[in-house]
Parts: structure tokens; C-alpha cells; sequence
């Protein structure tokens, strides 16, 4: 990628992120952490938001990708476009299952079974992509599910532990997980505002179709609601999802699931300085170790070599 012709902050802003890729997760997992924020504050239900965020977000990747294609001149191809549909499929069953679960379980349930993400991904990129983070990353991830599981046992009334409701929770984890790393496999067929454009227009679609099955009333939204759902296709699903899915591609898989795990903590952090909320004293010690245990994963010896392959791929390219 080369920033020779960007002129001003722009230019600066690609130099920076093609230096430091691994900087630009942590921006992606700080953005991210203001959806909950924005929803907390919605009276519709899952469904609506859904459909209306994702609606509102695909005119948004559609003029991007346009953008990109013609300012680099490069046209996905055809297998680009496939793995960006099948992308789509995914991300709309971890939409569906989260959906479902939020309805059939408590929020703490789907939260603590998100801690679970990193695990996944792990399993899923031995046989993509070849990685294996080591013990010491392991040992240090454990930590930060332990600390991230802490955050969301306190910041709520507790488990539901509903059978069904569970089981979704971990269909969704298993969905998004596999969306994750098929958005870095994708990355090298296809420029990531034209991956989300045809990951989310499928998704989109196939949201819509399970929203009309189920006869959710999306034209009972409001207009509080609704502006909400622009924001969060715009800041998170726009800037925090391109940001994350062009770093994928000069990144090691399993890192970017890690120090999500802090988004509970940054949500909490958000919602004390904004809507006022109170933050527990337990809260703060669990984020303390969720912090140690991200730093500390990211900083291993494996995960330090693993980042320094995928920065000399990012170096060839540029």
C-alpha cells in the first residue's frame, strides 16, 4: 500500500497504520465497545436493531467499495466475491444466533460464553493458516477470559443458564469466530471495503428474510432508535470493522480475539463516563486482569514472532 501520493492527514494516518497494524485492532476493539453503549439505550428489541443497523450500513460499505475499486483500480475476483458472500452467510447466522439467545437467555450468558471466541479461533487457524501462539500465549489468554468473564458475571444480575438459550449463545460464538477468520482468509482476493460490502449485503438479506418469518414489527422503530442504528452502522460497523478486517490481513488470527476481550470493560468504562453509570469495585479488578492477561498474550514470545511474519508479508506488499 503505498502513501506516497495521499496528501495530509490521511497520508499520515495510512503511514502509521501500515507501520503498526497491530495498533489498529486495538483502535478497531475501542470503537466496537460503543455499540453496547448505543444499544443499552434502545427500547426495540434485537431483531429490529438488527435488521435497521444493518439496512443502514449497507449504503454506507456500498459507496466505500466503490470508492476503493476505483481509486486502486482493483477488482475483487470472482473467488473474492465468493468468500465475501460466504462471509455474509456466516455473519448472519452469528446475527441470528445472538439475536435468539439475547431473547431466550440473560445478557451475562451471552457475554461469558463470548470469552470462549479466542478458543475457537485458535482451533479454527491451525488448519487455515498454520498458527500456533504457544503456551505462554495460551496461559495468558486464560488469564483474560478469567478477568473478561469477572467484568460480565458483576456488571449483571447473573446466569440464566437456559438450555436453548445457551446453545445459541454458542452457536453465535462459533459463527462469529469462523466469520473472523474467514475474513482474513478472504483478504487476499478481495480490498476490505468490497468484503464487507458483499459480507454484509448477504447478511442483510438473510436477516431480513428470518425478521419477516418471524414477523418482527421493524416498522414499530423510533426515531431515537433509529438514529441510534445509523451511528452504530457508521462508528462500529463501518470505521470499527474496516479498521479490524484490513488489519486481519497483517495480523496473526488469534491476536484481534484476544484483545477484544476488553470491549466489556471499555463498554463499562464508556457507559460510567456518558450515561453516568456506577462501576464496581469487583469490575475494576477484573478488568485490571483482563488488561494483564491481553498485555501479556500479546506480548509473548510466539505472538511476537507470529507478528513479525505477518509484518514482513505487510512489508512485501506495500
Amino acid at each position: 500500500m503505498s502513501t506516497a501520493t495521499s496528501p495530509g492527514a490521511i497520508g499520515r494516518l495510512k503511514a502509521a497504520a501500515d507501520t503498526r497494524p497491530l495498533a489498529v485492532v486495538w483502535l478497531a476493539t475501542v470503537i466496537f465497545s460503543t455499540g453496547p453503549v448505543m444499544v443499552a439505550t434502545m427500547s426495540n428489541d434485537g431483531v429490529v436493531i438488527a435488521f435497521w443497523r444493518m439496512w443502514a450500513g449497507v449504503p454506507v460499505l456500498g459507496l466505500l467499495a466503490t470508492f476503493q475499486i476505483r481509486a486502486s483500480g482493483r477488482r475483487p475476483t470472482r473467488r473474492g466475491w465468493r468468500l465475501a458472500a460466504v462471509a455474509g452467510i456466516v455473519f448472519a447466522l452469528h446475527q441470528i444466533a445472538l439475536m435468539e439467545s439475547l431473547r431466550r437467555t440473560t445478557v451475562v450468558d451471552v457475554t461469558l460464553m463470548n470469552t470462549l471466541a479466542p478458543v475457537v479461533v485458535a482451533v479454527l487457524a491451525v488448519p487455515m493458516f498454520g498458527e500456533r501462539p504457544g503456551v505462554q500465549f495460551r496461559l495468558w489468554s486464560l488469564v483474560a477470559m478469567a478477568g473478561a468473564a469477572a467484568v460480565a458475571v458483576v456488571g449483571s444480575s447473573g446466569p440464566g443458564g437456559q438450555p436453548l438459550g445457551m446453545s445459541l449463545a454458542a452457536a453465535n460464538v462459533v459463527a462469529y469466530s469462523a466469520y473472523f477468520v474467514m475474513s482474513k482468509q478472504a483478504r487476499q482476493d478481495i480490498d476490505t471495503w468490497p468484503f464487507l460490502f458483499g459480507a454484509l449485503g448477504t447478511a442483510t438479506l438473510l436477516v431480513t428474510a428470518f425478521g419477516l418469518t418471524i414477523h418482527a414489527p421493524v416498522a414499530d422503530i423510533s426515531l431515537h432508535d433509529l438514529a441510534l442504528c445509523i451511528a452504530i452502522a457508521v462508528l462500529p460497523g463501518a470505521v470499527g470493522h474496516g479498521a479490524m478486517t484490513w488489519a486481519l490481513r497483517y495480523v496473526p488470527a488469534n491476536i484481534p480475539p484476544v484483545i477484544m476481550l476488553l470491549i466489556p470493560l471499555l463498554a463499562g468504562v464508556l457507559a460510567w463516563l456518558i450515561a453516568g453509570q456506577t462501576v464496581k469495585l469487583v469490575t475494576i479488578a477484573g478488568g485490571i486482569i483482563t488488561v494483564a492477561g491481553v498485555l501479556g498474550a500479546v506480548r509473548s514470545p510466539a505472538a511476537q514472532s507470529l507478528s513479525a511474519v505477518e509484518s514482513l508479508d505487510l512489508a512485501e506488499s506495500t
